[in-house]
């Protein structure tokens, strides 16, 4: 669980769209061309599309010759004139949020056919292009010879995206399916942003706070008392990730004391949650981060979740630091973003060594503990609770791709 465990940027300029795909029909030919395709341009130009993108004026022009995308309205001098209609409208809009919305290092998320998951990719070129040239998805037939299917992608308003992982459509949360379910061809996700990095990163932070999400696997009732337990762990994060950065004593079982005060005090920088118990289901941490160095900060409340809701044992965390190893966290694509300027540590801290043993410890006093053994673990077996387990590689692996903090180990010099 810890070992190259990775921590998400979530950075505000990057926005995230839903692409359609024809229900589906051509996800396959946009992994297969490294690319996202709408049709709005044929519905524009009949036949004879340029091979460059007309400007707005010259396409509201097309649209107005076209009796289907236009109608004659009353002018206030009396006179008639064209307009474009609804569907003009909604076709011109969709071309322009295509070409000039859409941007390097967008999330996009698009819904495959046959096994209704979604696909995550990542633009990677912001100009859009036409290109006349179908494209077709690459099979191996019955004989063992190379073949295509029989459908094509022909749409020819297309931009590069570099296509990662895919995931069932049962894991997206109600809010994500409902607004993936419109008619819209390209659909801004802004507004679920959070959820949707939730569903392939089991840790993401914009710098203020750390985002951290448990998935229930179980299919049948849930049991109230353990979801009662597991709010109860995940309301010590804060308390816990502060005594591992002052290496001070933290004592478990002053649980419900911890959670009266800091309801009863209003405090602005508790652990606060959104959840989702449908079996399976999913609930969403926000962790706030102040104070400390934001790297040991972030180290902290990782190993903090891990350990409150049974992801990780002391045997795990000790060999962080065995055979004088020391604990990395370390940006995997360095740069001289102001943003990710922030995260930068030495290349061996000891204070994530500190942090580590400190987390030991805890992880120990929690295992010799019969009540909190049984409150943890037992929770975890009764919600069948997972941390979200995503192969995020191809998002990454690219000038524009996701950055993240990835925990590691380095060897100390002798």
């Amino acid at each position: 669980m810890l070992q190259n465990l990775k921590i998400a940027l979530l950075t505000k300029d990057q926005n995230v769209w839903f692409i359609r795909a024809e229900k589906g029909r051509y996800a396959k030919h946009f992994r297969a061309g490294g690319v996202i395709a709408i049709e709005h341009l044929e519905r524009a130009y009949d036949e004879n599309i340029p091979s460059e993108l007309p400007t707005e004026e010259f396409l509201k022009a097309r649209l107005l010759s076209n009796e289907k995308y236009s109608e004659f309205r009353d002018n206030t001098d009396g006179k008639e004139s064209r307009k474009l209609n609804r569907s003009g409208f909604n076709v011109l809009n969709q071309i322009k949020r295509f070409a000039n919305e859409i941007r390097c290092g967008d999330l996009i998320v698009t819904r495959n056919e046959k096994d209704d998951g979604y696909s995550f990719g990542i633009c990677s070129e912001t100009i859009p292009y036409i290109d006349h040239a179908p494209i077709r998805v690459p099979i191996t037939k019955k004989d063992g010879t190379p073949g295509f299917e029989r459908s094509t992608l022909t749409y020819k308003l297309r931009k590069r995206v570099v296509w990662g992982p895919s995931i069932s459509r049962s894991e997206l949360p109600g809010a994500v399916r409902k607004a993936t379910s419109g008619q819209q061809t390209v659909t801004c996700l802004n507004n679920h942003k959070e959820k949707i990095f939730h569903l392939i990163y089991p840790f993401f932070t914009d710098g203020e706070s750390l985002f951290f999400s448990n998935k229930i696997k179980t299919n049948h009732r849930v049991n109230a008392l353990a979801i009662g337990k597991l709010f109860q762990n995940v309301a010590l994060i804060k308390g816990l990730s502060e005594a591992l950065l002052g290496e001070g004593a933290f004592d478990i079982n002053q649980l419900s004391g911890l959670i009266e005060s800091a309801i009863l005090l209003g405090k602005s920088d508790i652990v606060t949650c959104q959840a989702e118990f449908m079996s399976p289901g999913d609930m969403w941490c926000r962790i706030p981060l102040v104070g400390d160095t934001l790297a040991n900060q972030l180290f902290a409340c990782v190993l903090a979740c891990l350990l409150l809701t049974g992801q990780v044992n002391s045997t795990e965390i000790a060999n962080l630091t065995n055979n004088e190893a020391t604990p990395t966290l370390a940006i995997k694509n360095d740069s001289s973003d102001i943003f990710l300027d922030r995260y930068k540590t030495p290349a061996i801290s000891q204070k994530l060594k500190s942090i580590a043993k400190s987390a030991g410890s805890q992880a120990e006093k929690i295992e010799n503990s019969e009540s909190q053994e049984h409150t943890i673990i037992e929770v975890k077996k009764s919600l069948n609770l997972n941390v979200t387990k995503v192969d995020t590689q191809k998002l990454e692996n690219f000038e524009f791709g996701i950055n993240v903090l990835e925990i590691g180990r380095s060897h100390e010099n002798p």
